[in-house]
């Protein structure tokens, strides 16, 4: 527990969900650790760029559906003229820049897959089959990148779509692009260049942007093949300004010695500027030549071994090729300058110069000159343009890598972004779950805390009732037993008395008020036992204290089934009893009556009791005083019920006593009950 909380209390820089999950899962910590030691490997590798780095944008094809059928193929073939021996095959997934902003993987298929064929396009093996491909977390313009292992001798490759995106801009159009094919033998690009043949579907319009030959042009959206170097002062070299774009420059590469190279790479310059182009001072038209004295380096009379006219390639490298060319001085003259506004001045500018045989630089920490003079001047950030960033091996940005490297180090990012995303999926789901667990222990706690609250009281009051039902019934037993046979024995010594010596008012009052005595006891008792089989229903007692009342006159009482089944609950109870009691003491004492009839009936809203005698009577200015009645209509109020007397002198008295019925619950029938009873 103790090194629990330790953990706890450590993790200073997670909030409470964090830090709660880590307390009760080792695996947080894992996945923690593990994700920082994927940080220092992430900063080493290259990034994908997110805004427009120029060139030019692939290929791309319209389609009429979704699904290609088999009548309908959707394919695009690149073809080379002779079998290379292909280990590695890289897609770049093209772009586009509209009103929404980025999109990384423009028209590229959600099911595809990449084959090798040979020279007669016959399929020789399938290198690659993705699925739900536009679903991946972390892929906005990765390249796919396919390792052939062992290599496989091959002629072209296939790119076949099984499922199409649609084209935001064309209801009912489903497209396929590719920024960029290559297919790697060793570390040549034997896709470049080359032939590209489409299989279905139609080019959008927008030639300019879209074509077949961009396809293998070599390049792609993601800008330079750099990789995070540390800082680095020199970001490349830019001439002297110059005012129109046909004013000669030139730059030559000294290899030290004659040597055979077969191609030239030419690294463009960065921009100085947000507003200028990608691609900034690289000249449109350049002449790249050969020589193997000084006298013919300067004069510029040595061998050409290109001419090139080109748009701006923006971020991407330059490959010029030279079929097995020699020599020791290779000169690069620009014959038309870059120049993209009529009052800015025309450059020169490349960020690096490669002399590449079988992929090794020879120019790497080459001298490299020129007739113009090639001074240091300071560009952004306090770094230079300098001659010396032309052979240093790096780009404005980082250090240079082939092709080849790049695409594999950018596979590599994605492998590890995608395994920090699955972490980082993982510990929200860890959080969620020690959330979801907090949130349960607390509401089990705030519900275990609410029933103590209510369950104590409760507790208590039923132990109190418990305690006061102890007392009622000790209470209830001792007046029984020791009230109830003292009057029992007062009213049998009164009635012996009356037996030796005669009737007399006096023996009479005794043994009335020792009946009425009784009742109210009885009555009394059955209020304090409230519960047990052994307590008769509320009409019955109602009868038998109409019994013990009424003893010595004619008397009835009658009741419906339903109100022999009928309980009121104790505190109403309680009240009907003194109501019915002081009717009955007030018949006995003032009515002067010889029969009295009781009627207890049971309807659906109310239960009614009616006493009838044929006594004397209550006069009518008599009944209209307050105190007439007093007891019993306070005993009515009480009870909320409603009382109704009809009297005449001379022709008794009938009052009417009407309760609405709440029953607190009903009895089970305790069989047939007497319907009247007579004294």
């Amino acid at each position: 527990m103790a090194l629990l909380m330790v953990r706890v209390v450590c993790a200073d820089d997670a909030d409470w969900d964090e830090r709660l999950a880590g307390a009760f899962s080792g695996r947080l910590g894992e996945i923690h650790h593990e994700l920082e030691t994927l940080g220092p490997k992430l900063v080493a590798l290259p990034v994908i760029p997110i805004d427009d780095q120029g060139g030019t944008g692939g290929f791309a094809a319209n389609y009429g559906k979704a699904v290609p059928s088999a009548e309908s193929s959707c394919a695009i073939d690149v073809r080379w003229p002779k079998s290379a021996r292909i280990d590695l095959v890289a897609l770049v997934p093209a772009r586009r820049y509209d009103a929404r902003g980025l999109d990384a993987q423009y028209g590229m298929p959600d099911r595809f897959t990449v084959e090798l064929l040979d020279s007669q396009g016959q399929v020789i093996r399938r290198i690659g089959q993705e699925r739900n491909a536009r679903a991946h977390p972390v892929r906005r313009g990765h390249p796919f990148v396919y390792e052939v292992s062992p290599p496989v001798e091959a002629a072209g490759l296939r790119i076949s779509a099984g499922l199409l995106p649609s084209d935001a801009e064309g209801e009912g159009v489903f497209v396929q692009a590719w920024a960029e094919v290559f297919a790697f033998e060793g570390e040549q690009n034997i896709a470049r260049g080359r032939d590209v043949e489409f299989l279905g579907g139609a080019l959008p319009p927008a030639p300019w942007h879209w074509s077949a030959e961009f396809l293998v042009d070599g390049q792609t959206p993601l800008g330079l093949p750099e990789i995070p170097a540390g800082e680095h002062g020199n970001i490349g070299w830019l001439s002297q300004s110059h005012d129109q774009a046909n004013d000669p420059a030139a730059i030559t590469i000294d290899l030290g010695e004659v040597a055979a190279f077969d191609a030239v790479r030419l690294v463009p310059a960065k921009k100085p500027t947000s507003d200028l182009p990608s691609g900034f001072g690289f000249p449109r038209k350049m002449v790249v030549s050969i020589s193997d004295s000084v006298e013919s380096e300067e004069s510029s009379q040595g061998s050409v071994i290109a001419e090139c006219e080109m748009r701006n390639p923006g971020h991407n490298p330059v490959v010029i090729q030279a079929d097995s060319a020699r020599g020791r001085y290779v000169r690069i003259e620009a014959k038309e300058l870059w120049k993209d506004f009529e009052n800015y001045p025309a450059f020169f500018a490349l960020s690096e110069v490669e002399v590449l045989v079988g992929g090794q630089n020879l120019a790497l920490g080459k001298v490299i000159r020129s007739l113009d003079g090639m001074p240091n001047m300071i560009a952004q950030g306090g770094r230079f343009w300098s001659a010396a960033a032309l052979s240093d091996g790096f780009g404005p940005d980082g250090r240079l890598v082939s092709a080849r490297k790049w695409m594999m180090l950018l596979d590599e990012r994605l492998r590890l972004e995608t395994r920090g995303y699955d972490l980082r999926a993982e510990s929200d789901r860890l959080v969620s779950q020690s959330r979801r667990v907090g949130q349960t222990i607390f509401a089990v706690l705030g519900l275990l805390g609410a029933f103590l609250i209510v369950a104590l009281p409760i507790r208590y009051r039923m132990k109190a009732s418990r305690e006061l039902l102890m007392v009622r019934e000790r209470i209830a037993g001792d007046l029984h037993d020791e009230v109830g046979s003292n009057l029992g024995s007062i009213q049998m010594i009164a009635d012996l008395a009356e037996g030796r010596s005669g009737p007399s008012n006096e023996l009479k009052r005794i043994q009335r008020i020792a009946a009425e005595t009784v009742s109210a006891v009885r009555d009394i008792v059955w209020l304090l036992r409230p519960e047990g089989d052994h307590r008769i229903g509320t009409v019955e007692h109602l009868r038998e204290t109409s019994s013990i009342m009424l003893e010595t006159l004619d008397w009835k009482f009658t009741a419906n089934e339903a109100a022999w089944q009928t309980e009121l609950p104790e505190e109403p109870t309680r009240h009907l009893f003194l109501f019915f009691r002081e009717a009955l003491h007030n018949v006995m004492r003032h009515a002067q009556a010889t029969k009295v009839s009781v009627h207890a009936e049971r309807t659906t809203d109310d239960f009614r009791i009616t006493i009838t005698d044929d006594g004397v009577g209550i006069a009518p200015e008599r009944l209209e005083r307050p105190a007439t009645l007093r007891a019993l209509r306070q005993r009515c109020e009480a009870l909320g019920a409603q009382l109704g007397v009809e009297t005449s002198l001379g022709q008794g008295t009938r009052i009417m006593l009407t309760v609405p019925m709440v029953p607190k619950r009903s009895k089970k029938s305790r069989g047939a009950a007497p319907a009247a009873g007579t004294a």
